[in-house]
């Protein structure tokens, strides 16, 4: 019996210290207001070894700050946990749609609420209170004022496909095209573009019952192809050489080799690309040209440049009259004349020298 009578007194004297009475006699914990979330911690914790719970819990990503703190529990007067309260800053949501602002508050870890039921979800807010970098505690709503006005666009002259898609990205609709075709025409609209309506609101639509004209496209013209080069197409032979004369290899006019080519690849009729043809020609006429201007006689001898040499033996003249009848060289010749007391006889020795 006495066992039992202890036990019951511990259990009354630990519910007694865990009321909220027993709470209340505690003393406060340190003012930690305004201090962030990791401030409050170290210095409630690291400092003092209480223990910290949170509201809410878990702590919300991003920077948390202490709206207020309380004991939560002591023993005999000391400290063993408290509760801090967090606030958070207000993000930035005007200019946001509804939809956009609500997604964003709420990964913030706040609400959003409006006084005007008939929003859309396309709806820009205007205002929000607290005003943008305000503090609010996790939680609470953050306080929208909506503008559902948009700017009406100009669809006159476009194709009802065209208006619907304009229309739409201004949150509007069309009305008079429920039979429509996408690719007929806007001849008029009411109210004008330029004008403002609410967001949601239909743009009254005149249509024309003439389809566009669509611009004729001309088939693909396809390359000409030209007939491949027949054996025949060779090129044109050189001009023939005058009979009796010897032309040397430096003399005649230089031919241009040219390379035989399919039609297909260089766009001629004859396989030959016209600028090679002209060149060819013109190398030919040129080579004949000169050909004819040095008389039709091919070249001197490779020895043309050595001079000729006359050499006169003689008894009784020592300078006789001499003629060269004939000299293979176009140029001036030069002759020396050695005169040679010979008596036996006389002649006359040509030579090289």
């Amino acid at each position: 019996m006495p066992v039992r009578l202890i036990v019951a007194l511990a259990v009354a004297a630990a519910t007694f210290w865990a009321t909220p009475a027993q709470a209340a006699s505690c003393p406060p914990p340190p003012d930690v207001t305004g201090q962030t979330y990791e401030q409050a911690y170290a210095t409630l914790n690291g400092r003092f070894g209480y223990a910290v719970v949170t509201v809410p819990d878990p702590v919300p990503p991003g920077t948390s700050y202490v709206s207020s703190a309380e004991t939560l529990s002591c023993i005999e007067f000391k400290i063993t946990r408290v509760r801090v309260h967090l606030e958070g800053q207000v993000p930035d949501l005007t200019g946001m749609t509804l939809t956009a602002a609500t997604a964003e508050a709420e990964s913030a870890g706040f609400g959003v609420t409006t006084r005007q039921p008939e929003a859309t979800g396309e709806w820009k807010v205007a205002e929000q209170t607290p005003a943008p970098g305000g503090r609010l505690a996790y939680g609470q709503a953050v306080d929208l004022l909506l503008d559902g006005s948009t700017e009406v666009p100009y669809v006159i002259g476009r194709t009802v496909a065209e208006a619907r898609q304009m229309a739409a990205d201004r949150g509007l609709t069309l009305r008079g095209t429920d039979d429509a075709r996408d690719d007929q025409i806007v001849e008029d609209q009411s109210p004008p573009g330029g004008d403002e309506l609410t967001i949601g609101d239909a743009i009254d639509v005149v249509l024309s019952d003439v389809s566009p004209v669509s611009p004729s496209v001309s088939p693909p013209v396809s390359p000409a192809v030209s007939p491949p080069a027949s054996p025949d197409d060779s090129p044109a032979p050189s001009p023939p050489e005058s009979p009796g004369s010897e032309e040397s290899p430096g003399a005649s006019p230089e031919v241009v080799p040219t390379v035989g080519l399919s039609g297909e690849e260089t766009g001629s009729d004859f396989g030959v690309p016209p600028g090679l043809a002209v060149v060819v020609v013109a190398a030919a006429l040129l080579g004949l040209v000169v050909w004819l201007a040095r008389g039709g006689r091919r070249a001197p001898d490779r020895d043309h440049d050595r001079r000729r040499e006359v050499r006169l033996i003689s008894r009784a003249d020592p300078s006789p009259n001499v003629r060269i009848h004939e000299s293979r060289d176009p140029g001036p010749a030069a002759v020396r004349l050695h005169a040679v007391a010979d008596p036996g006889r006389q002649e006359i020795r040509e030579g090289l020298s």
